[in-house]
């Protein structure tokens, strides 16, 4: 969190610092496919299949010299991917869900092919996120029978239970996996740092379509696991940006 508050307080002082005349609100969009790359959590093993990720927000297109721009935002991003799960034995299927607040500081290079009707632009940066949520939701089946749950991997909190049961049975069995999931000790840290790189087209000033790829810096497992294990995302996105404001300067 002390980490990220710095990040904030240096955008907002080096925007302050500049001409905000020359800066461009962009609002924008992305659709993703994301991939995690994890390793094995004995005795907890997950393996995910691609899944799906969303972003949304605004940015700032800051003119630094000639075709070069800063462009920090502001950016909500939603994470799902479906996995595989094993815990001692006990086998089932996963689905993990993330949201982000995203900070992306991107420098940016502008080409006009078409003075006022198409452009382009490359553009490289990181991107410092802060974890909202990060739950998965579990559906294990161990002797016949089928056990419904999720866990946070912020808190360590779980809660499971067993359809058509209630009360002492679904509440033993809930302290006994919270038992095993304290032992494992998987916790994911709330930050993370990702490097993006992309292109973007312009259409007739205002309209953008921006594709790139991103992939996590950082481990994101945290505690005693992280020496010998490892968790980050990447993602493949395609999106469109709307700029606001006049042609650039």
């Amino acid at each position: 969190m002390k980490r990220l508050n710095i990040i904030l307080v240096s955008i907002v002082l080096l925007i302050a610092g500049m001409n905000i005349s020359y800066a461009q609100v962009g609002i924008r969009t992305d659709l993703g496919v994301v991939g995690y790359k994890t390793t094995c959590f004995d005795p907890l093993q997950v393996s995910s299949t691609p899944g799906f990720a969303f972003q949304l927000g605004a940015d700032y297109d800051i003119h630094i010299k000639k075709r070069f721009y800063l462009t920090p935002g502001l950016y909500w991003s939603y994470r799902a991917a479906l996995g595989d799960s094993t815990v001692e034995g006990v086998y089932g299927s996963e689905l993990l869900q993330e949201n982000f607040l995203n900070v992306p500081i991107h420098a940016k290079w502008k080409f006009d092919i078409k003075p006022e009707k198409f452009g382009m632009y490359i553009y490289v940066g990181p991107t410092f996120s802060l974890g909202m949520s990060s739950r998965s939701r579990f559906d294990l089946m161990s002797s016949g029978v089928n056990v419904e749950g999720t866990y946070n991997y912020f808190n360590g909190e779980s809660d499971f239970k067993v359809p058509g049961f209630s009360g002492s049975v679904s509440d033993e069995l809930n302290d006994i996996l919270q038992e095993e999931f304290d032992a494992i000790g998987l916790r994911y840290s709330r930050f993370e740092a990702r490097l993006d790189w992309g292109v973007g087209f312009i259409i007739k000033e205002h309209h953008e379509i921006v594709t790139g790829y991103d992939f996590g810096l950082n481990n994101r497992v945290k505690g005693a696991l992280a020496e010998n294990n490892f968790m980050n995302a990447s993602t493949l996105y395609i999106g469109y940006r709307y700029r606001l404001g006049n042609k650039n300067q």
